[in-house]
């Protein structure tokens, strides 16, 4: 994963999937005090993991990087394994409730 493919006004990452019935399902977003940086190193653990390719090709597994307003500003492709990592270890977070 290039550093450089993160946009400058990532702050945040929410985490996604599509299940086997073809339905989305969405985390809480996680916001990170740090910003930027924090965004590049919590990635680059999840890619010691698994998959983490930005603006890859979205399979099952994905999450959306966001701005210091929520808005979406790039996509990141995981694998099942890279997704675990990050919402079960780097940044826990529970998958949200309609």
């Amino acid at each position: 994963m290039s550093r450089r493919a993160i946009s400058k006004e990532a702050v945040g990452l929410r985490l996604a999937r599509i299940d086997s019935r073809e339905n989305l399902i969405l985390c809480e977003a996680v916001r990170f005090v740090a910003g930027r940086p924090a965004v590049v190193t919590t990635l680059r653990r999840a890619e010691l993991a698994g998959r983490v390719e930005v603006d890859g090709k979205i399979e099952n597994h994905f999450a959306d990087v966001l701005d210091d307003n929520g808005d979406l500003v790039g996509t990141v492709a995981l694998d099942r394994e890279s997704y675990s990592s990050l919402k079960n270890h780097w940044m826990r977070c529970r998958v949200e409730r309609a």
